[in-house]
């Protein structure tokens, strides 16, 4: 589902991007089509580089992370988080590949036009009232997490990032 309009999604608005250039994944027929047993990350979007390959970047957004230190609740956020990225990216290819009859229609012209083999994709968690020094230790256990994915599918560096409000502004994510 093609989108303009602003992306709430755990007590954060992101928007507003460029037409065309953000891909509601989650809410996408496609997606709701295989969505029993299927976790999804938010939403995609399209970020044109000046002069480089184009990036897209898959959000999941979360209103809370748990410490490192309670092992058992930290390893299952970060394997939900791992599933829920690594679906968007492999569903997002497949849209862009045809594989999905009702994918190519909610797709825009700029997603469509975009030469795959050139493509990076950067894979991004967002927390909500998240302090910065409690990023490292979740960004350090997500990329270990994404390993293989990040091998698999030869993303460059960075090719994951765990942001708190602050970063997601930085990075004109939100509102």
């Amino acid at each position: 589902m093609m989108t303009t309009d602003p992306i709430i999604e755990s007590g954060l608005t992101f928007g507003m991007f460029p037409e065309g250039h953000c891909f509601y994944i989650e809410k996408s027929k496609t997606y709701q089509q295989i969505q029993e047993g299927v976790k999804m990350a938010e939403f995609l979007l399209l970020r044109q580089n000046n002069g480089k390959a184009p990036t897209i970047w898959v959000i999941e957004a979360k209103s809370s992370a748990p410490q490192p230190s309670n092992s058992l609740d930290f390893d299952k956020y970060i394997e939900e988080i791992r599933d829920k990225l690594t679906n968007a990216l492999t569903l997002a290819i497949n849209i862009c590949l045809k594989r999905h009859p009702d994918g190519n229609v909610e797709l825009s012209q700029e997603f469509k036009q975009l030469d795959l083999t050139s493509v990076n994709f950067l894979l991004i968690l967002v927390i909500n009232n998240f302090q910065e020094a409690w990023l490292p230790p979740l960004q350090d256990a997500l990329a270990k997490a994404l390993r293989p994915t990040i091998k698999i599918w030869a993303l460059s560096p960075p090719a994951v990032l765990v942001l708190n409000e602050d970063g997601a502004k930085r990075r004109n994510l939100i509102i």
